[in-house]
């Protein structure tokens, strides 16, 4: 075998490191990363104080991080930074129709690699299908990240159009902004009027930084790997052929994929927002405990907080928003929630989830033209989270199944064929599961307060225990934690 005499590292790790594989990218949660960061840490705090190294050394890392993930695809990443860059320059200069001419060209660019990579093979298929054609069809792979960056790019363009930020004066801060890599998985969006005036501000860290970081890194390694893995394991043997299963394991797996969702989505959020803080960078949260949303309006604005408000911002508000009629109001309401559907892919599944949710909103808030004086009752209060809650786990099926069929088949089985009598046989056959699924409900519908006072509480640990509290839970992940590959759920969006 041969070595490298210097470093006492083999050629094949070498090669291993500086290689990148499509089918397994590397993710914040993996563990090769983690130690990876450990070593970036290193030189970050050498160059933290030096704003312009510090900020090519963290685009390079973050680069580097991107091409592990996707390999060639980090030119297609590159295009479009260097594109939006020099478009939005152009943008500013005009006005009236040359500047909306160049605003949509710039638009049409940025979505054209979106729609390239995630939607022209299902295009071509239902051509093929529905039309009788006979074009050739490719089932690309989608680059990591893509739909992130896409409304990351358009937003950047949206704001310098409306001058609510100025165009970026330097590549490299644009590239930075674009690429840093705790998001650029699964998100936030993050927005450039709130991100980008930090790129000039002086890193300043301390012990409570340090606290809070580490407290949100091994919170989200935790709901990633011990939680959410774990349920996906049992969600995926229900899902590969629901007609084999009972109605009471369909109900369970709801509950299932509804926890894994939210603590693989909110994880991640966890993973990236602790490590751009450990950095001096701030995040805006993703997550405000959407479960014990009250109503599906608020469960909205709780859920994906970066997504929902995109779409408000740069689609439902431009369109009219509220202040058309009513019908009209609405209608738009839905075709949002439709188009936020698609945005998960051109599926049936998708488009009936998004119809869903759409027309739950409108209720809602015909419901509140009607019904404006809301009951304060903490009764009340129950049973309108446990309804919202069950209402966005059905719905949850269309995102979960593999087909529409299969959405309809599960959903079938789980309101004709449930037997309640069946739970405490299925408690004793799988015991973990069921404690697991009590300790995430418990975590999800935990009131605000008691986080709060938990939350302080643990803060205020003394600063060398928190070394010992992370290595207790890298090694509880490493014991427990599933040992099939689980990649991040929106990785495939």
């Amino acid at each position: 075998m041969a070595i490298n005499f210097i470093t006492g590292i083999s050629w094949d790790q070498l090669i291993y490191a500086t290689s990148y594989s499509l089918q397994a990218p590397l993710l914040l949660s993996d563990f090769s990363f983690i130690f990876l960061f450990g070593f970036f840490l290193f030189g970050y705090a050498l160059l933290s104080k030096e704003i312009k190294w510090r900020t090519i050394y963290v685009l390079a890392f973050s680069l580097f991080f991107y091409y592990k993930s996707s390999g060639p695809f980090l030119l297609v990443f590159a295009c479009l930074i260097c594109s939006d860059f020099l478009l939005a320059k152009l943008i500013e200069k005009k006005e009236g129709t040359k500047k909306k001419i160049l605003l949509c060209l710039s638009l049409i660019y940025s979505l054209s690699f979106l729609l390239y990579f995630k939607y022209s093979s299902t295009i071509i298929h239902n051509s093929n299908e529905y039309l009788g054609t006979n074009f050739s069809l490719n089932d690309w792979f989608l680059p990591v990240g893509i739909s992130f960056y896409t409304f990351q790019s358009i937003s950047y363009l949206v704001d310098v159009y409306r001058r609510d930020v100025p165009p970026v004066k330097s590549i490299t801060d644009y590239a930075f902004y674009m690429t840093f890599f705790p998001h650029i998985i699964a998100g936030p969006i993050i927005r450039a009027n709130d991100f980008i005036p930090q790129l000039s501000a002086p890193t300043i860290l301390n012990s409570a930084t340090y606290k809070e970081s580490m407290m949100r890194i091994t919170t989200g390694l935790i709901k990633k790997l011990l939680i959410a893995d774990y349920l996906g394991t049992y969600v995926s043997l229900i899902n590969e052929s629901p007609i084999n299963h009972t109605g009471l394991e369909h109900f369970i797996s709801m509950y299932a994929f509804s926890f894994q969702l939210y603590f693989d989505l909110s994880g991640y959020a966890d993973i990236a927002i602790g490590m751009a803080h450990l950095l001096g960078f701030r995040i805006k949260e993703n997550f405000d405990s959407p479960y014990l949303a009250r109503n599906i309006t608020s469960f909205w604005r709780k859920w994906h907080i970066s997504i929902s408000n995109w779409f408000k911002d740069y689609i439902y508000i431009p369109m009219g928003g509220n202040k058309g009629k009513l019908i009209s109001s609405y209608t738009l309401l839905i075709f949002i929630m439709v188009l936020g559907g698609l945005w998960h892919g051109m599926e049936k599944r998708f488009i009936m989830l998004g119809l869903f949710h759409g027309v739950a909103l409108v209720i809602h808030k015909v419901y509140l033209k009607y019904v404006p004086m809301q009951s304060k009752s903490k009764v009340f209060s129950i049973i309108a989270v446990l309804i919202t809650f069950h209402f966005v786990s059905f719905g949850w099926f269309f995102l979960r199944a593999s087909s529409f069929d299969y959405a309809i088949q599960s959903l079938t089985i789980l309101f004709t064929k449930t037997n309640f009598m069946q739970l405490y046989s299925f408690a004793m056959e799988r015991p973990e599961l069921i404690l697991l699924l009590l300790i995430s409900g418990g975590i999800v519908f935990m009131p605000r307060q008691l986080k709060v006072y938990l939350n302080d509480k643990i803060m205020k640990l003394p600063a060398i225990s928190w070394v010992f509290l992370f290595l207790i839970v890298l090694q509880l992940i490493i014991q427990f934690k599933d040992q099939l590959p689980h990649p991040f759920i929106y990785l495939q969006f």
